[in-house]
Order: structure tokens, then sequence, then C-alpha cells
């Protein structure tokens, strides 16, 4: 008998949330990803994930951050996650991730899903779908306006976006539970530049 694609996914997602069942209090595992960190200075900065649990990161940098220094950490298989370092190193520092239950149980299931996928002989389709360079994001403007827009680059500090929507610079907008203010007007929408969280701004 031949699956139907949708079928053969759900067959897929059970198999994962089975590993990840089994696995939900995993220790570290080897996985190598690359991405960028914001410090509290406001400055990104490159670094390579060494190994990863759902409760934190051992990671390779050239720029060491400082002892409990808190920290916003993106990676395209990942995304967006917060850290506070725990131990600094010679070449990198740990980091221990700070996440709701929902959040830490969403990590487990796609570190579950990374660390399997290829010895189940499964394509990550999860991950084409992470690197895709645009999709629709919903937009909230200080005045309640809400619309839908598209996505078409985002990073730690900010997001460009492509919409017939006019906004004005400097304007305070929301996507999702991120905000920021409008950075830059361009011929065929705008760039947010993301407020910096209360966490990780440097102190008075």
């Amino acid at each position: 008998m031949t699956l139907k694609p949708e079928k053969l996914n759900k067959r897929k997602s059970r198999v994962v949330g089975r590993l990840a069942a089994e696995n939900r209090n995993f220790s570290r595992g080897k996985l190598k990803l690359s991405g960028r960190f914001l410090s509290e200075s406001g400055w990104e900065y490159p670094f390579v994930v060494i190994d990863i649990s759902p409760g934190g990161i051992l990671a390779q940098s050239d720029y060491i951050p400082k002892l409990n220094e808190q920290l916003v950490m993106i990676t395209a298989e990942l995304g967006r996650i917060q850290g506070k370092v725990v131990r600094c190193e010679n070449n990198g520092f740990a980091c221990a991730i700070q996440s709701t239950v929902r959040k830490r149980d969403q990590l487990a299931d796609r570190l579950t899903w990374l660390l399997n996928y290829k010895r189940l002989g499964l394509k990550d389709d999860r991950v084409a779908e992470r690197n895709a360079k645009s999709q629709e994001v919903y937009l909230t403007l200080g005045d309640g306006t809400r619309f839908i827009a598209v996505s078409l680059d985002m990073s730690i500090t900010g997001m460009l976006i492509q919409t017939k929507e006019t906004v004005r610079l400097a304007e305070k907008i929301s996507i999702g539970k991120l905000s920021g203010t409008v950075s830059r007007i361009t011929e065929t929408g705008f760039a947010i530049q993301f407020d910096i969280p209360i966490a990780t701004r440097p102190a008075a």
C-alpha cells in the first residue's frame, strides 16, 4: 500500500513523538550548529553549538561573555533561545537555557528530531521550513492596527518586512511576543529593529 504524503508525515511525527517522550530528560546531544548571540552590550557575535540539551548549551566563540551575563541566541535550526552564562572557558562558554516548561518541551522535541532523523532515514522537512527565506507574519502597530506581511529576513536584532502598508519611521511595532521599532523604510516595505529584552540590557 502506498501512503499519501500527509499520512507519511503523520507517521514521522508519531515516531519523533515517541522518541521525545523517551528522551525528555536526555543528556546533552552532540549537535554542531552555527548561530549568533546578542550580548548585554548590544553587539552580535558568532558562535558554534558544541553540545546541547533542553536545559543548557555548550558553545564555542571567539568572544567570551561574562559570567551570569544574559544572552539571546539564534540558530537556523532552533530559532531564538534565551540563556544565562554559567561557565566561561578559554574558547567558549556554557549557558543555562531560560524558558517556560512548554518551550523546553518544544526544544526537546526539536533536538530529538535533529539527533535522530538521519539515523531513522527521514528527511528533515522542518529544517527546510525554518530556513525558508520568506514567510507570513502578523504585525501590530502602536495604535492597535493589525495586518499580515511577509518577513524577508530575520536576525537576532531585526527583521526585514515586505508590505504595502504605510508605517512611520521610529513607529512601535510588535510581532507575536517580539517588539521593536521601524528603523528603515524600503521600496517594498520596512525594517524593524527589535527591542533588547530587559534581562539583556546593561545595568545602569
